[in-house]
């Protein structure tokens, strides 16, 4: 085991953060580059499968200390009564039973100790009694019965009081809100209370607790239990969603909560009890259910039962999923032989899921449906999920084997709509909400620049070689995000904790749009100026989100007269920098155009039509907001324009004779981006090379 030393100068952090003194010795080695862990390192033997959840635990621990919040967390982060944390205190309290290494125990005193044992504020909302359960630990590790006093006097005024509420969900937005939440109408609540009743009941002898916890269990799975696909679905709202193939929509982490919670209430009820088997029936169902929708990675998709090729790995669903499977073996309810490769492909998952120093990713972000994640992305929840699951492991001794799953890349082409819900407007700035992901959005008219509503100001798309934004506002100008690295990115930028316009590992937003088209965006001529198309009723749409090919489409009507409507599609495909556009306008008074910013000191080219029939505007020069050199291209046909190239000084561009039939492309070659073009003749080179592309 570890040694822990104690780091006095850390002291008063530590204690505001209600965790021990020597947590803040926990601190973590500085980030090493993050690569996934080898086949070879692969744990399976209980010392080797602690020694990875010590470093996990080290790494978050001492965020914790520290008062480290990790990016696109939730407002309720930091609350230390509240979910986030509570689930972190799950997994801590397994850790505290597997390990001898006191920090655990310490850490959940501490805590308990400083939030005077007091749940969350909300009476009945589940997810306010999810820390319970380390105080019932706590309980009965030291701190007496006065760490569950509040606990229980909670729990009687609610079997005084019962909610008489029934369980259809509203949506968050609603003004009336959720009041369907003081009971479980949710499948995490499955996971942050009953188990906490179930205890409650074991440690004071009182049955009504758990006669409470099963009534309401029963309900909750009767409501949102589907027995053809046997999942549980989220809530009420899910029941008729469906998903871009027409699959029914069950959230990976939402099946997690309520996999993970049948493990930990299974236990608390005696041999025999019908509630018992009806979990452990619902349990097996679900088993054998998700044993044939792992993907070949190991993971769990975000969203179940989509298409495996197109979802990125998830770890916090995995993570449930592996408790489940590994305790479920443990326990003798699913059979070893048939569910050890899939619990195998989960931890393998798992293991490849931890940074170098410890820094668990893959972890979906706060919210409340299947969501884009990335490597980088970690929460509190995610690593108390990976703490029940390492603890688990290691109870089976398992012995080493080889590697069982299919290692895949992840999808490098995507459509990104990302847009806030439930936030705030503070100094005109929308904050505090949750962004998510959407297919389809009508921009509302209230909607204005800079607002926060729309991560990073728009939709985009983008392949592994580059990345576009169209701003859905007044400008509708199209930007580049100059990508460093191949793999996606646009589903973790913008969501008000970054700066997206400093450098970063992967890129940076590298192009000044100002009052143009950008590159490639759609404008209209008035007073033989390129501008942009104004104000107007926008709609966007994902088409395609990838593994191919990204497709997505923006409306706009009322921009050019009453009647003036236009449809823009925009696609992208994988190993490729160019977007293809097709556009159908009408009733507009004025012609439709496209082309680029001209900034100063560039150089211009031109390229007339060849064997392809296509003809390009370019320029190229240090015109990024990294001072370095970029180049710019729009492909057109000769025939299709009118007037021939342009230059109003602003901008370069080419203005079309059929508003209701254009297409054109454009591209962008960035001196750091992946494709290579450093120099003025090497971009005439890839101007060359895209042409043909385009031929084909």
């Amino acid at each position: 085991m570890k040694t822990f030393l104690f780091a006095t100068a850390a002291l008063t952090t530590c204690v505001t953060a209600g965790l021990p003194s020597n947590a803040v010795s926990a601190t973590p080695q500085p980030a090493q580059k993050a690569t996934a862990q080898t086949e070879a390192a692969i744990p399976y033997r209980p010392a080797e499968v602690m020694a990875l959840a010590d470093k996990v635990a080290a790494y978050q621990l001492a965020n914790l200390a520290g008062g480290a919040i990790p990016a696109n967390a939730s407002a309720d982060t930091p609350h230390k009564t509240g979910w986030v944390q509570g689930a972190l205190f799950v997994g801590l309290t397994e850790m505290a039973k597997h390990s001898s290494n006191p920090i655990y125990k310490q850490t959940i005193l501490a805590r308990g100790q400083a939030n005077k044992w007091q749940l969350g504020p909300t009476p009945y909302h589940a997810d306010d009694h999810v820390i319970g359960q380390s105080y019932l630990w706590a309980s009965q590790n030291g701190a007496g019965p006065e760490a569950i006093a509040p606990l229980k006097q909670r729990f009687d005024t609610i079997l005084a009081f019962p909610p008489e509420v029934g369980l259809k969900h509203r949506e968050y937005s609603d003004p009336r809100g959720v009041d369907c939440d003081e009971r479980w109408c949710w499948v995490d609540a499955l996971f942050m209370a009953p188990p906490a009743w179930f205890e409650l009941s074991r440690v004071t002898g009182d049955p009504r607790y758990a006669d409470y916890a099963k009534k309401e269990f029963l309900a909750t799975t009767d409501y949102l239990y589907d027995p053809q696909e046997r999942l549980y679905f989220r809530d009420s709202r899910f029941f008729d969603r469906r998903g871009p193939n027409g699959e029914k929509v069950f959230w990976s982490r939402g099946d997690g909560w309520a996999f993970a919670g049948l493990a930990r209430m299974i236990p608390l009820l005696p041999e025999g009890d019908p509630v018992r088997g009806r979990m452990q029936t619902v349990f097996k169902e679900m088993a054998g259910k998700l044993k044939t929708i792992q993907k070949p990675d190991g993971y769990w998709s975000p969203s179940l039962l989509s298409d495996p090729t197109k979802s990125l790995p998830e770890s916090s669903g995995t993570a449930f999923f592996t408790y489940g499977f590994a305790w479920g073996i443990k326990a003798g309810l699913l059979d070893a032989r048939e569910y050890e490769p899939t619990l195998r492909k989960g931890w393998t998952a798992l293991v490849r899921a931890v940074h170098p120093d410890g820094k668990f990713g893959w972890v979906q972000p706060v919210s409340d449906r299947p969501e884009n994640v990335s490597y980088d992305d970690t929460q509190f929840y995610g690593v108390g999920a990976f703490l029940l699951a390492a603890t688990a492991v290691a109870d089976l001794d398992l012995k080493p084997g080889k590697d069982l799953t299919v290692q895949s890349a992840p999808v490098p082409v995507q459509a990104v709509l990302n847009v806030q819900d439930g936030g705030t407007l503070i100094n005109n700035v929308l904050s505090g909400g949750v962004f998510h992901l959407r297919k389809d959005y009508t921009v509302p008219e209230s909607h204005f620049i800079h607002d926060g509503l729309l991560a990073f100001e728009g939709i985009g798309w983008e392949s592994d070689l580059a990345a576009y934004r169209m701003y859905l506002d007044e400008r509708l100008a199209i930007d580049i995000f100059g990508k460093k690295t191949p793999g996606p990115i646009l589903h973790t930028i913008g969501h008000g904790v970054d700066n997206y316009h400093a450098m970063a590992p992967w890129g940076m937003d590298i192009f000044k749009v100002g009052d143009t088209v950008g590159i490639g965006g759609v404008g209209v001529l008035r007073n033989n100026r390129a501008t942009q198309l104004g104000k107007s009723a926008i709609t966007a749409k994902v088409i395609e989100n990838g593994p191919a090919a990204a497709i997505i489409e923006v409306g706009n009507t009322g921009f050019d007269g009453a009647a003036s409507r236009l449809t823009t599609r925009l696609e992208i495909r994988k190993g490729s920098a160019l977007t293809h556009v097709s556009a159908k306008g009408e009733g507009g008074q004025s012609p439709l155009l496209t082309g680029f910013v001209k900034h100063p000191g560039v150089t211009l080219l031109r390229g007339e039509a060849d064997a392809s029939g296509w003809a390009y505007i370019a320029s190229w020069g240090v015109q990024s907001l990294a001072d370095d050199a970029l180049g710019l291209v729009v492909f057109y046909r000769p025939e299709a324009i009118d007037g021939g190239v342009r230059d109003d000084g602003n901008s370069v561009f080419v203005t079309f004779r059929d508003p209701q039939s254009v297409r054109y492309a454009f591209g962008t070659a960035w001196s750091q981006d992946q494709q290579g073009v450093k120099t003025l003749d090497a971009f005439r080179t890839w101007l060359d090379a895209r042409r043909a592309e385009l031929k084909k």
